[in-house]
């Protein structure tokens, strides 16, 4: 009770009366966004007028029934501009909260109805909110005395004379009960929104860049300026987005549940406010280096440096969107995919020669949909452990799948005696993937590289796959030419084919799976342990599975099933040249299809024409080894 009595003040000293509600003629997102400002100032607003069940200031208490009454009607006018997001009624959450406030319920209970409502509207718009870059400490100082001392004092004590002729009075941010609520998000809000009833105008002058920096400015001051000591050791890493929407009390909060006693907070909170959120010792996000890539790819553009912006989404999706992939989906699945969808239609859109403006709107399109995901899983403080290891574990599914087809259809062109080596080289193919994805994950190996291996392994492995099955129907023909029935298996060089192989075939499609189930880093949390644990054991139920499945479609390589496996190649050759598509290598020429990743299945024009071509192939193949058979 005492936290959120602090936080009502905190709320009254820093926002005034009330925050004013959209204007109806706005565009939707802005609606949304003064809504969330809105909602989270009723959050930490009704500990101040009600108390015990009974209501303490009649004024206060009177605003909020009439700001959420304004609340619904907003939105209400919003919700046709949200109908394909999974948020639901934004008007009926905000009817439960206005129902809490009417009951006169606790303070925290209000709280965190009306955090989930604005998350909920946060959601159905994808509300970008962080900053873009790493906010620079001097401008935010020097737009503070510009915009900001006059009222608030140069140091934040709220102590000029300005400040003594205003009712209510300017927040003082060294006052301990306001400071340990001062989030920057909050603060960015409300220099964007301004306080009707207060002095505190919308600053609607400045940009969202400049806002950002003055916000940690002012979330900064309440804190002593850091020596030059070293990063202290027990110091946990945030990063940008996350010191952005904690407040201090939030941060104290954690360091507790770390077991760094309370002694310590007041010096590591002044390392992360006043010099981590500004330097490189944050912890960097894949979601963080793609919205980075982005900027730089938008940059690029308005400059005509198609080049450059190629490569920038390039980085962006392989070293961000693609590696946060799995963390992502543990909050949004459909964000995930959107995220995905997106990076593929903006490199068709570049191979295609769009406008400039159309592939600017795109890049902003995916910057906020990143910008919102980093920011969900900031707020979320991580999923459970459970969620994590089955995400992960589903991911690598799909290129399990892939997998395991292939090594069907090798198994498919050997004989009884070769088809051991299929496996015995793709056992030993699944502990290479797991020791080079170790060393990449250890030297950080960019995502290019992470998946021209893959990609280019298991092309590599088609390739062999084609000149074995040549190898094994020569050999086949001169058999039945010579009507010797001792034939049994491949020739030495042709078993040596299907090492290599099956060898290519297990190590990209497994380090595909590492990298797509755990991302780039190496994991050392007990969820990620659990991820690796689970992607190890079904890689070895998939191996045991596709021992069973090849032994029929071994026994002869004209056989209906020994076809069969190798028209189930295809999607993996769908899934080498998405590789190629993703590093660049290859253009992508869009298709109106749906996207299917799991099967191989990328609606481009290259990947189809590749997939084709290896399905006319194995259908030629079959119908020429049944005339052969029928000649017999």
């Amino acid at each position: 009770m005492a936290t959120v009595s602090a936080a009502a003040m905190a709320a009254v000293l820093l926002l005034g009366e009330r925050p004013a509600l959209a204007d109806p003629g706005e565009p939707a997102e802005v609606e949304a966004r003064r809504l969330v400002h809105v909602l989270g100032y009723v959050a930490m607003d009704y500990g101040g007028c009600v108390a015990n069940g009974a209501v303490t200031s009649v004024i206060e208490y009177d605003e909020q029934l009439a700001l959420l009454g304004e609340a619904i009607q907003v939105a209400t006018r919003i919700q046709p501009s949200a109908i394909e997001s999974e948020a639901g009624d934004l008007a009926q959450g905000i009817v439960g909260v206005r129902e809490l406030v009417e009951a006169k319920v606790a303070p925290d209970q209000v709280a965190i109805a009306s955090r989930g409502a604005r998350d909920r509207v946060a959601a159905a718009f994808r509300l970008a909110e962080a900053p873009l870059s790493r906010p620079d400490a001097e401008r935010g100082a020097a737009l503070y005395q510009e915009n900001c001392a006059t009222c608030h004092g140069p140091t934040g004590y709220a102590d000029t004379r300005r400040a003594a002729t205003l009712v209510p009075h300017p927040a003082n941010f060294h006052d301990a009960i306001i400071a340990e609520q001062l989030a920057p998000v909050g603060i960015e809000s409300a220099v964007r929104f301004g306080v009707s009833g207060t002095a505190m105008i919308p600053f609607t002058f400045l940009s969202a860049r400049d806002r950002w920096d003055l916000a940690f400015h002012v979330a900064g001051l309440h804190h002593p300026q850091p020596g030059e000591s070293p990063r202290p050791l027990d110091l946990p890493d945030y990063s940008m987005v996350e010191l952005a929407v904690r407040s201090d009390a939030d941060l104290r909060a954690e360091l507790s549940a770390r077991g760094i006693p309370a002694e310590r907070h007041a010096a590591l909170l002044a390392e992360l406010r006043r010099r981590v959120a500004y330097g490189r010792e944050a912890a960097s996000h894949p979601l963080s280096t793609a919205r980075a890539a982005l900027d730089r790819g938008r940059a690029a553009l308005r400059e005509g440096r198609l080049a450059d912006a190629r490569a920038a989404l390039r980085t962006a999706q392989l070293d961000g969107i693609d590696a946060a992939e799995a963390s992502v989906r543990t909050v949004n699945e459909a964000l995930a995919n959107d995220l995905g969808d997106g990076a593929f239609a903006l490199r068709a859109e570049l191979s295609a020669g769009a406008t400039t403006e159309a592939l600017d709107a795109g890049m902003a399109t995916l910057l906020r949909d990143a910008t919102y995901a980093e920011v969900a899983l900031a707020r979320s403080g991580g999923a459970p452990g459970r969620l994590v290891a089955q995400v992960s574990s589903r991911l690598l599914l799909r290129e399990i799948a892939a997998a395991a087809l292939f090594l069907v259809a090798l198994a498919a062109v050997a004989s009884s005696r070769s088809r051991r080596v299929v496996h015995v080289a793709s056992g030993a193919a699944l502990l290479l993937a797991l020791a080079a994805w170790v060393a990449a994950a250890l030297g950080h190996m960019a995502g290019f590289w992470r998946t021209l291996t893959a990609g280019a392994t298991i092309a590599l492995a088609l390739a062999a796959l084609a000149g074995t099955a040549a190898l094994a129907r020569r050999r086949e023909a001169r058999q039945m030419r010579s009507h010797d029935p001792s034939h049994d298996g491949l020739s030495r060089g042709g078993r040596a084919a299907v090492f290599a192989a099956a060898l290519l075939a297990g190590f990209g499609a497994g380090f595909s799976a590492l990298d797509a189930a755990l991302g780039v880093t190496l994991p050392v949390a007990p969820p990620a342990v659990a991820g690796v644990s689970i992607t190890l054991a079904l890689l070895a139920a998939g191996a045991a599975l596709v021992s069973r499945a090849s032994r029929e479609a071994a026994r002869r390589w004209g056989s209906r099933p020994a076809w069969l496996a190798c028209l189930l190649c295809v999607p993996l050759a769908g899934r080498a040249v998405a590789a190629f598509q993703l590093c660049g290598l290859l253009p992508v020429h869009r298709l109106p299809l749906p996207r299917f990743t799991a099967l191989g299945i990328y609606p481009a024009v290259e990947t189809c024409l590749v997939q084709a071509a290896l399905l006319g192939l194995a259908l030629a193949g079959a119908a020429r080894g049944r005339r052969a058979e029928g000649a017999c």
